[in-house]
């Protein structure tokens, strides 16, 4: 070509023919990660698998491999212990805590090595005491923590038996009809009779009141992963 085009993408989608048949079906595990609800300071902390530690070189000290928390055990000591904004917890075991704010950390930790990979350790030893003690979730696998300011804040979603939590980051919805919590995480949707759980597989089942949620409404992005809407049958497009 001797001339560039420049097309609008939403011209180019609107263009494409679609037909279902065109659409390789993707099979997706549906089933539900560990979820895990708090309406408080709380984090959480994931292995891919069981911890794996390894040596800090010139150090008794071992760090774990397998998470992107900054998490370092003492041998000595027996103690596992966990930076979190600036702030140091520990636990007598990584899985199963309970973790408590250190009050005092290993020596080793401030003669950590000198290089890149621990600057940011290095800048927040001693660090300080956490204003809040959150509460620690460590999980071995894949999971998803619903956190909520304080108790679940309703929000009307106009033309529909919905409502949205608004004091969360999360895409969390309370179905009136059913009295049942919904979740979007991944992609994926998940029902629950309470934050608490269970929580079960509801991507094939979500209440016909979502693909009802109006375009101006701050919650209008869950769309695209509702079945059936415009917004859904733009995305699988996109992703084609």
């Amino acid at each position: 070509p001797k001339k560039t085009w420049e097309l609008a993408l939403d011209r180019v989608l609107a263009g494409l023919e679609q037909t279902k048949d065109k659409q390789r079906p993707v099979e997706v595990n549906l089933d539900p990660p560990p979820i895990l609800y708090a309406d408080h300071d709380a984090i959480l902390v994931v292995f891919m698998g069981p911890p794996q530690f390894k040596p800090i070189p010139g150090s008794s000290l071992l760090f774990a491999t397998n998470t992107n928390w900054p998490v370092v055990m003492d041998p000595k000591g027996g103690r596992a212990y966990l930076l979190d904004d600036g702030s140091w917890l520990t636990a007598p075991d990584v899985m199963k805590g309970p973790w408590t704010a250190a009050t005092k950390l290993p020596d080793d930790l401030y003669r950590l090595p000198d290089d890149d990979n621990w600057a940011r350790v290095k800048k927040n030893v001693p660090g300080h005491l956490p204003a809040v003690m959150p509460t620690v979730f460590v999980k071995d696998q894949p999971s998803e923590l619903v956190l909520t300011e304080g108790d679940p804040q309703l929000v009307m979603v106009p033309g529909t038996s919905l409502f949205y939590v608004r004091n969360t980051s999360s895409d969390l919805f309370l179905d009136v009809t059913s009295g049942s919590y919904y979740l979007l995480a991944s992609g994926r949707w998940f029902a629950a009779p309470a934050l608490s759980g269970p929580w079960t597989a509801a991507t094939k089942t979500l209440p016909a009141d979502f693909a009802k949620i109006p375009i101006d409404s701050p919650k209008a992005d869950v769309l695209a992963s509702v079945a059936g809407t415009p917004q859904a049958e733009e995305a699988v497009l996109m992703a084609s």
